[in-house]
């Protein structure tokens, strides 16, 4: 471990903000077949600085999950300047859809996942007759009239310390249910609903599932009472369905 740290604090320690249409990609994390945001950041970190460099994103986005403001870290040992990172990482980048928005130079200690205290996510629905070209690749559209008021209600029984059980998928590996939403919310603009949810972490899929029941309200399927009784089941089959991924945005990550 002693050795680990001296060796570290003669490496740069760089923190990258990064914008993602996750739609060409199989999520973020590196997989050996496939191509991943993370595969194709360290794919022109190394043409950029000819070191084999392994960074670690705040959040493992799902295949399809766009973002806006995820965060990853890595050591080099090559003293770029910020700007000289930012520039060339961009450039090697070329036309894939991920671009580093920020730089900066960062404490030994300061890891992009471990030291996030939280992560704000959105999910998009578009709710009107027809479509939305532009906004298809990042929204899902409903067509029949939603009830807002019902979903504003049973959006804020998410709020606060549950067991999420009923709102996980079944390929969840966390060892507990359990986790804390610090915010909820939704924001109306115009057509456009925009769910809001804030926790230091969620379950695999939650976002997605938690949207889907709340959208079985809004269709006034179900009354907002039904998210406390889902509480209690702790039975994923009888909740929403999972949405799909391109409506969710990770929104950004706070240190």
């Amino acid at each position: 471990m002693i050795l680990y740290r001296v060796i570290r604090l003669f490496m740069n320690n760089i923190k990258l903000t990064i914008e993602y249409i996750g739609t060409p990609y199989s999520g973020w994390q590196y997989q050996n077949d496939e191509k991943t945001i993370q595969g194709e950041i360290e794919k022109a970190l190394f043409k950029f600085s000819g070191e084999q460099i392994t960074i670690q994103g705040a959040g493992r986005t799902d295949a399809g999950v766009h973002a806006l403001g995820q965060c990853a870290n890595f050591n080099m040992k090559k003293n770029f300047s910020e700007f000289q990172i930012l520039n060339g990482l961009n450039f090697h980048l070329g036309n894939e859809k991920i671009k580093i928005s920020q730089v900066e130079k960062v404490d030994e200690d300061f890891n992009a996942r471990f030291t996030a205290k939280t992560k704000t996510y959105l999910y998009q629905v578009f709710n009107s007759l027809s479509p939305s070209v532009l906004e298809g690749e990042f929204s899902i559209h409903i067509k029949q009239k939603l009830d807002i008021t019902a979903m504003q209600t049973a959006i804020n029984f998410f709020k606060g310390k549950h067991d999420f059980s009923a709102f996980r998928s079944s390929g969840c590996q966390a060892k507990t249910p359990i986790r804390s939403i610090k915010e909820v919310g939704i924001d109306i603009k115009e057509n456009k609903l925009i769910f809001i949810f804030k926790a230091q972490s969620f379950l695999y899929q939650q976002i997605r599932i938690m949207v889907g029941t709340l959208l079985e309200i809004g269709l006034n399927n179900r009354k907002p009472e039904w998210i406390q009784e889902l509480f209690l089941s702790k039975n994923r089959a009888l909740a929403g369905p999972t949405m799909p991924s391109k409506g969710l945005i990770l929104k950004g990550i706070q240190y």
